[in-house]
């Protein structure tokens, strides 16, 4: 027996692949679960962009058209902050501005159609009949 020889001939190689079989088996394991989680980070991240995008569009938009946010165009006294500072300057609450302001009325609108003539589709509209000449 020689002192160099770090495998005695006797030594079984098992051990050996058991570790190769091993390794082989964890990579496998180790790729297979990080490739696909590795697509979905990046379409997560394609749909993070996508909704950032839409969520700058729609808070442009709501400027735009909101006066009462920065940079909305609505002329001053459209302003709902400043109404309801308005109200609280008055010492009221805005329930309590609605209880004491009435209803506005609303006329009602008769139906125009004479008697002995068919009712239009809509009430509020009269069809003259065709004149003969």
């Amino acid at each position: 027996m020689a002192a160099s020889d770090p495998f005695p001939a006797d030594q079984s190689a098992f051990p050996h692949w058991v570790a190769w079989g091993s390794l082989a088996i964890a990579l496998a394991l180790f790729f297979a679960n990080t490739v696909p989680a590795v697509r979905e980070r990046a379409s997560l991240q394609a749909t993070e962009d996508q909704l950032k995008s839409l969520r700058s569009r729609t808070d442009r938009e709501l400027a735009r058209v909101l006066p009462s946010t920065p940079g909305g165009s609505g002329e001053r006294g459209e302003d709902l902050q400043e109404l309801l500072l308005a109200i609280d300057r008055m010492g009221w609450t805005p329930d309590e501005l609605l209880r004491a302001v009435p209803e506005p009325v609303v006329p009602k609108l008769e139906p125009v159609d004479q008697p002995g003539e068919p009712a239009p589709a809509d009430p509020l509209i009269r069809v003259e009949p065709p004149v003969r000449r």
